[in-house]
């Protein structure tokens, strides 16, 4: 192969590789890249992969006849298609339509092989990067890939490894204040923000761990820094108040204000189920907690002292 790239995402390495040369990167490409930082993401030890995925240059994507709908995304402001999920007997068919990344991926049932198909760069030519494939397969890719083998979950929230090497996860609503606690702990503590938008739980040795991804939200500047796993010790469920406020909350409320959280692969009745169950499982194992909040630092060491028997 001419060209290789490995990542490790949640202890999972994928390796992206292809007979196709990588893009040179332009200046202000390079400052992205930088800025994305995924140095924390990038991995060049002998592991071997768990994913694979060739890239092949095509002039024109593949055409894939009497196939079977199984999911589509829409932009949320006009309402134009992001991707496609589709599917021909046990081969998973991702398809994306957008102008500057019209893509095709052809992906085995179990999610850890795949051809992707991608259109020559406009005045690059026949090459490639590594966010062709990151932005936004691979995430889509990775949350089947957990779910169908009960691995771990996808989370809208943020991710904190904190001072003391614990992990804590702050989950909520659009508008509930998770880019404003994002910065709260990033500006106003030491301790380590592993993503402001999303975060993978997985369970290992009997305990859960929370692990940062490349997919952030609006607020980024976190991740100029080291991004390390955190094993789990607490999960909020945030809004904003009039003063800091925490209750525990039963695991039947825990669940209910979870699930919109998820990333639930509603196309696959078997990964849904394993989903719901890991997250049964979270909820009962790790303490939860509703949390009001006030947009001020007097907010980090209220929560530090949150006691696991309040």
């Amino acid at each position: 192969m001419n060209s290789r790239i490995k990542l490790k995402i949640a202890d999972i390495i994928t390796k992206m590789q292809s007979d196709f040369a990588l893009a040179q990167l332009s200046e202000e490409e390079k400052k992205l890249e930088v800025t994305e930082r995924f140095d924390n993401f990038f991995y060049n030890q002998e592991r071997k992969e768990e994913i694979s995925i060739n890239v092949e240059i095509v002039d024109r994507l593949p055409q894939i006849k009497k196939t079977k709908l199984s999911f589509v995304t829409y932009h949320p402001e006009d309402g134009s298609e992001n991707w496609r999920l589709l599917q021909k007997g046990d081969t998973y068919i991702y398809k994306s339509p957008l102008e500057d990344k019209r893509q095709l991926m052809l992906v085995n049932k179990t999610f850890d092989k795949v051809t992707a198909y991608l259109l020559p760069k406009k005045d690059k030519g026949r090459v490639w990067g590594s966010t062709d494939i990151i932005y936004d397969f691979l995430q889509v890719l990775m949350i089947n890939y957990l779910a169908q083998r009960s691995a771990g979950i996808f989370t809208h929230s943020i991710g904190v490894k904190d001072i003391d090497g614990k992990g804590l996860l702050f989950a909520g609503k659009s508008g509930a204040g998770k880019t404003t606690t994002a910065k709260l702990w990033h500006n106003q503590s030491r301790a380590m923000v592993l993503n402001d938008d999303r975060i993978i739980v997985r369970k290992r040795n009997g305990g859960f761990f929370i692990h940062g991804c490349p997919w952030h939200g609006e607020f980024s500047d976190y991740l100029n820094s080291r991004i390390e796993a955190a094993p789990l010790k607490k999960i909020f469920f945030i809004h904003h108040a009039p003063k800091n406020t925490a209750r525990r909350i039963s695991v039947k409320t825990a669940f209910k204000l979870l699930y919109p959280a998820l990333f639930p692969p509603f196309w696959d009745k078997g990964c849904l189920e394993n989903v719901v169950s890991f997250s049964q499982d979270l909820i009962e194992n790790v303490p939860c907690y509703s949390l009001g909040f006030v947009n001020d630092k007097k907010m980090i060491e209220f929560v530090r002292k949150i006691e696991t028997n309040l």
